[in-house]
């Protein structure tokens, strides 16, 4: 907005393009709130990389997280403090503008009317200077009886009423009005004023008006008393507002067709600079949307976000599927979206978790030995979706002291694939019935749940530690403590496990994973 108002003052002001210079004021205002919410998007290019095995890496966790902790607070709410000054500040200048449409509409209301064509002229008792509110013009009432007013003036009022220069004004002031704690607008309302005066004069020039003699009688109604006295007059148009000589000094200039050229040309790389100085830059992949997220996408984020913010930290317990859809989502928002989507529901540092309860654990470990015992036996076993989402749930609330002590997390085998469809011979007539469709109840929806979610690479480390796996650490063999001590400290590391004549082998590595 100061960089839009200095390219004014310093190369436009001073020029006779008027018209120009209305539309460039009012454009410069929108513009100062609109470039800043323009997003623009640059794609690049991902190359491609092979990788043809499974790969694990660190899932965020309450100990990685960046979590606002309990700091010392001031005895002073200065946000209650500032948003009151702010309010303060609203409620005065709504009081003034308020104020000075009450009194136009009074004198309009309480004082005789002539009008003719589309102008309305209100004759005041009160020795007031000649000024215009939209079509209304303002005239002490002697006067005008007794014609001492000149044309000249009447003429300038008439062209402040029917360029409709008190929309700019209105539009000038409410803005002034909100934010009033920054001086630009009120040197933006003193511009806007002038040049309504500038256009106003050149109106009266071009009516073969003598400019010497137009001079004088502007210089009649610059007295002290009458200028005071327009001070109650801030939202009107009149006649002796601004700064004469500056005024006398644009009535002499005349801009050549050239000039307004160049100078309107100037406009283009300014509004380039500010566009890409002041608005928000967002880096996607080639192929990615632009707009980042889909409202479902945020509408299922504030969703969830706005159902743990209701729970207090203390006892906030966030699973991981819902932690991870609430990442992903916040992760790839821009920080408008950021801004104006839920705050993202924090959690606690895992030594300030609430622990799985003593039941939980008891029959975690029921579960847990069972199927233990099962996978160690070999053969075929039945797995209850239910069990392993009995145990998934109660894993994830555990402390890591609870998972060194309690059972190994099952070691789930992969489930069988699916057999081979029947063979019908082309041309046969196939005696075999289709697959029966999924049954669901009248009126409802079929949900199909969800394959459990594997442990993260730090629980299936000490998982493996408890099954006596051997670590290999950048091909060189180490302890379990120091892998799972690796894997705290770098959520990117990799790993890849194989089984090897009965022997499991957790090979972890800072390079991608591939099978050779």
């Amino acid at each position: 907005m100061l960089i839009f108002l200095t390219f004014y003052k310093v190369l436009l002001e001073n020029e006779s393009m008027h018209h120009f210079k209305r539309f460039f004021l009012i454009a410069a205002l929108v513009s100062s709130f609109i470039i800043p919410s323009i997003v623009l998007t640059e794609y690049i290019e991902i190359e491609p990389t092979s990788i043809s095995t499974q790969v694990l890496t660190m899932e965020p966790n309450g100990e990685n997280q960046n979590i606002a902790q309990a700091v010392e607070q001031s005895p002073l709410n200065w946000s209650l403090i500032l948003w009151t000054v702010y309010g303060i500040g609203v409620v005065g200048f709504g009081f003034r503008f308020i104020r000075h449409l009450f009194q136009i509409w009074s004198r309009i209301r309480s004082n005789p009317k002539l009008k003719r064509n589309s102008i309305t002229n209100v004759l005041l008792q009160e020795q007031l200077p000649p000024h215009t509110f939209f079509s209304f013009i303002f005239l002490n009432k002697h006067k005008f009886e007794t014609k001492n007013i000149p044309d000249s003036v009447l003429l300038h009022e008439e062209t402040h009423a029917l360029q409709k220069h008190s929309l700019d004004v209105l539009f000038i002031e409410v803005l002034q009005m909100v934010f009033w704690f920054n001086p630009v607008f009120y040197f933006f309302k003193k511009s806007i004023k002038l040049n309504h005066e500038f256009l106003a004069d050149s109106a009266v020039l071009k009516n073969n008006e003598d400019q010497l003699n137009y001079q004088h009688i502007l210089l009649s109604y610059l007295s002290n008393g009458t200028y005071n006295t327009h001070q109650s007059i801030g939202i009107a148009n009149a006649i002796n507002y601004s700064s004469i000589k500056k005024r006398f000094i644009i009535m002499k200039k005349q801009t050549s067709k050239k000039r307004m050229i160049l100078r309107s040309t100037l406009l283009l790389p300014l509004l380039a600079i500010l566009l890409f100085s002041f608005s928000e830059t967002q880096t996607l992949h080639k192929g990615e949307k632009a707009d980042l997220q889909f409202k479902s996408d945020i509408s299922i984020y504030n969703t969830l976000a706005r159902k743990y913010n209701a729970i207090s930290i203390e006892k906030r317990i966030i699973s991981l599927e819902d932690f991870r859809v609430l990442e992903s989502i916040y992760s790839g928002m821009s920080e408008n979206q950021k801004k104006e989507a839920q705050p993202f529901p924090e959690r606690l540092p895992k030594e300030h978790q609430e622990s799985a309860t003593k039941k939980q654990l008891a029959d975690y470990n029921i579960l847990a030995k069972k199927y233990n015992t099962m996978i160690s036996k070999g053969g075929n076993i039945r797995i209850m979706k239910s069990d392993v989402d009995q145990l998934t749930n109660i894993y994830e609330i555990m402390s890591d002291e609870q998972k060194a002590s309690a059972q190994p997390f099952p070691d789930f085998p992969e489930p069988p694939p699916a057999p081979n469809a029947p063979m019908v011979l082309r041309g046969e007539k196939s005696d075999i019935p289709p697959p029966p469709s999924p049954k669901v109840k009248k009126g409802d929806i079929s949900n199909i749940p969800l394959p459990p979610t594997p442990p993260s690479p730090l629980d299936y480390v000490i998982s493996m530690a408890k099954k006596g796996a051997t670590f290999l650490y950048e091909n060189k063999e180490i302890s379990s403590n120091k892998a799972i001590d690796l894997l705290k400290n770098n959520k990117d590391l990799n790993i890849e496990s194989r089984n090897i004549k009965k022997k499991t082998i957790v090979r972890i590595t800072e390079d991608p994973v591939t099978i050779e």
